[in-house]
């Protein structure tokens, strides 16, 4: 490889190490917990319990991902966060191998592609996170980028679409993708058969499931995903799907066509229930979207990407990655276009890293300010990276609907999803918050600002609709309460 591909290598690894010591945050605590159990039993990783939803139970009941993760993670489960986190970069070379040659096919610029492909803000949110994330987009980049160059000399593309089919291994959205594969075959007159080799690697994991749990973990999935179907939820997810896209996953900062123009005021009428941000950022996103598809070998990713967002559970950006290259790649032609999007999206990103970061260094000194005195152990409430950092100090999730024995001593968060529990009859002993030093940053969560970076739901009595992947915003990362049950 030339020299420039080594150098942007060095950058991507360069903005990532600034929040390579954060301590895990938002979704990060299950996918640990899931490496815990492969470490305890590597065949069975989905068999260790986990308190997710309120109730203790195997992770299998409750964890919507593949395993690949808990492998990947289980040689470094123990050591420390940063040390773990560097692991994770080790996915970078091959990403950036991938977006070097797609970048060299679709927009005659491997650096453009390199720097589009691996500089959009979630993309930076994801190089580092320990979840499944940077393994998937990885193996999606080099999958396909090797399956095209394999179609190219005249081979099925087996190898490519294999390795493609290992992302499914990490997030079953990767899944429908040897479908991708076909589709660009077939457009381009070539042999469609080597797609299907895609399969494989998910096949080999379904037999793994019937022999460690008895059943397929992505049949079980299917059933717990399919839970937000009404047409209200249709609409919902759907804007907070064109959201988060033009937000925080593909900018849309080119000249735009008349089809694009189109897309934005659809968006914005979509939005607009949730205010001039929800309405601004469908506008991007449906611009996006539309101006993606002028690639016929590429349209399919892209619709089949959203199609196959709307039928989950929730939609969170990072939902995105498996379909993000189409979007990106068809989008972005001007050669005067493509270095200003770079740019502002590695900005954004780098901007919502040091958000990311902020607000796990204040969860942590916030529970250290509250629990400094008390060296008994009680029984907390709340997930993300609160219950990570809970369960390390020796504290018990609760269950759900329970009632705390006399004199336990109780902490509850408001935004970590907080799962019900009877604390009218507590006696209170302390508040802290988790507040943000720079506020200036654009926050990826926020209560006061209805965002949400990770899914299209905040916490609430009911739980609130949101679409925003960022904003702008003061309020507390976090307030949690101590008290000690009567």
């Amino acid at each position: 490889m030339p020299s420039r591909f080594w150098a942007l290598l060095v950058l991507l690894i360069g903005l990532q190490l600034p929040w390579i010591g954060r301590p895990p945050h938002y979704d990060e605590a299950n996918f640990l917990v899931l490496a815990r159990g492969a470490v305890l039993d590597p065949w069975r990783p989905h068999a260790i319990p986990i308190n997710w939803q309120g109730t203790t139970e195997t992770a299998f009941a409750v964890l919507s991902n593949p395993p690949g993760i808990a492998w990947w993670l289980a040689p470094v489960f123990g050591l420390p966060v940063p040390l773990q986190r560097l692991w994770m970069l080790l996915w970078l070379p091959l990403a950036l191998w991938g977006a070097w040659q797609l970048g060299r096919r679709f927009l005659s610029s491997p650096e453009a592609g390199a720097l589009l492909l691996l500089g959009s803000p979630i993309v930076l949110l994801s190089g580092a996170a320990l979840m499944p994330d940077a393994p998937l987009y990885a193996l999606v980049l080099s999958g396909s980028a090797l399956f095209l160059e394999e179609q190219d000399r005249g081979r099925p593309g087996l190898w490519g679409a294999i390795l493609l089919g290992m992302a499914a291994l990490f997030r079953y959205s990767a899944l429908p993708l040897p479908l991708v594969l076909a589709a660009m075959a077939f457009f381009a007159g070539r042999r469609t058969i080597g797609a299907f080799a895609g399969f494989i690697p998910i096949f080999l994991l379904g037999i793994h499931d019937i022999h460690a749990y008895g059943k397929l973990h992505l049949l079980a999935m299917g059933s717990f995903q399919s839970v937000a179907n009404t047409p209200e939820d249709w609409l919902h997810k759907l804007a907070a799907a064109l959201a988060m896209l033009g937000g925080a996953a593909a900018l849309p900062l080119r000249d735009w066509s008349r089809n694009m123009a189109l897309g934005a005021v659809a968006g914005l009428l979509l939005g607009w229930p949730w205010g001039w941000a929800g309405a601004l950022f469908c506008a991007l996103g449906g611009a996006s979207l539309v101006g993606s598809l002028r690639r016929k070998e590429l349209f399919f990713w892209t619709v089949g990407g959203l199609l196959f967002l709307l039928g989950l559970r929730f939609v969170a950006t990072r939902y995105w990655l498996p379909f993000l290259p189409a979007v990106i790649l068809g989008l972005h032609q001007e050669n005067r276009w493509r270095w200003s999007s770079a740019i502002v999206s590695i900005l954004l990103g780098v901007a919502l890293q040091a958000d990311d970061a902020q607000g796990a260094f204040a969860q942590r000194a916030m529970l250290q300010r509250l629990l400094a005195g008390f060296e008994e152990k009680g029984l907390f409430t709340g997930h993300w990276g609160l219950q990570w950092e809970m369960e390390q100090r020796g504290w018990q999730a609760a269950e759900a609907q329970s009632h705390p024995p006399p004199q336990k001593l109780l902490l509850r968060p408001e935004q970590s999803w907080p799962q019900p529990l009877e604390l009218w009859e507590c006696a209170p002993l302390g508040q802290e918050e988790a507040g943000p030093l720079w506020s200036w940053l654009p926050r990826g969560y926020s209560a006061a600002g209805h965002a949400n970076l990770h899914a299209n739901w905040q916490m609430g009595d009911p739980p609130r609709r949101t679409i925003l992947p960022w904003t702008f915003a003061h309020d507390p990362y976090e307030r949690v309460q101590l008290c000690r049950a009567r």
